[in-house]
């Protein structure tokens, strides 16, 4: 189905990280995130279950999350499904989320070590009930992510707010790592591209904003500095800029200790395969 506007071509303004690399070096670039991914993850844990609470699952469903990094979405989607297959490029990310899968007692996940971007991921990664697809690799090609979904597919990404990167990056400001400018095309440019190519595809796509965010409680400005370095390097030299980063977002609490919360928006756009004529 053919739109008034090719969002397919305007979507390929927006750049996928590493995308242009072969599958080693991918793997390479994304498992030396691993951990801080794995670190970011865990503040959003509590606003994660909302973005989950809004998918359509249910007991017997199988689901695929591609790109399932550390298992943000994996290991809380598990909880509520028959079986969850964890895909990623990079072992370090699969390796950490089977780590968390095992720290909470889920027991359903499988990993798969693949390249999605790969001519002949659907045949390897096969069909499921639900297929996922969260700030990854999956965004690339949606009617590729609707092949391998038999009831749903669920696309999430930030709604036009401060993403993972740009809070990680301002923990580091001035201490050797370039703050990410502020995108003045990112509204342009955002879910409202998915949305109507979705449409364009023959499908009736829903989509909804769910205030979320990163946060800890800390007892005091000590423990939230030391928790936190997973952020990136911090050289001694650089250790007084990272503190006065980190306390821009603290807020002190009537018990005497501390409060860290960056609030971000979350879209979780779905769509039913069957409806897709493309």
């Amino acid at each position: 189905m053919k739109g008034l506007i090719n969002w397919e071509a305007l979507q390929k303004y927006q750049k996928l990280p590493f995308a242009n690399m072969d599958e080693a070096a991918q793997a390479k670039q994304w498992g030396s995130f691993a951990g801080m991914y794995d670190g970011m993850a865990k503040l959003e844990k509590e606003f994660t279950k909302k973005q989950v609470g809004q998918m359509l699952l249910s007991a017997e469903d199988s689901v695929i999350d591609i790109g399932c990094g550390p298992g943000r979405l994996s290991v809380p989607v598990a909880q509520k499904v028959k079986s969850v297959t964890a895909l990623d490029v990079s072992e370090a990310m699969l390796a950490k989320c089977m780590e968390n899968a095992r720290r909470e007692g889920v027991h359903n996940i499988t990993p798969m070590r693949a390249n999605w971007l790969a001519e002949d991921a659907v045949e390897t990664v096969g069909k499921y009930d639900i297929a996922i697809a969260s700030r990854s690799v999956g965004f690339a090609d949606l009617v590729k992510i609707n092949r391998i979904a038999r009831k749903y597919v669920f696309i999430l990404g930030w709604a036009n707010a401060p993403s993972l990167r740009e809070i990680q990056l301002d923990f580091l400001e001035g201490i050797g790592q370039e703050k990410v400018p502020h995108d003045p095309d990112a509204r342009m440019f955002g879910y409202n591209m998915m949305f109507n190519m979705v449409y364009d595809m023959g499908a009736n796509p829903n989509i909804v904003v769910v205030e979320d965010g990163f946060e800890r409680d800390y007892v005091s400005r000590e423990q939230a500095y030391a928790d936190l370095r997973f952020v990136g390097e911090i050289r001694p030299e650089f250790e007084e800029q990272y503190r006065s980063n980190v306390d821009r977002y603290l807020i002190p609490q009537p018990d005497g200790g501390f409060k860290l919360l960056r609030k971000t928006k979350t879209f979780v756009l779905w769509w039913r395969p069957d409806e897709v004529s493309a």
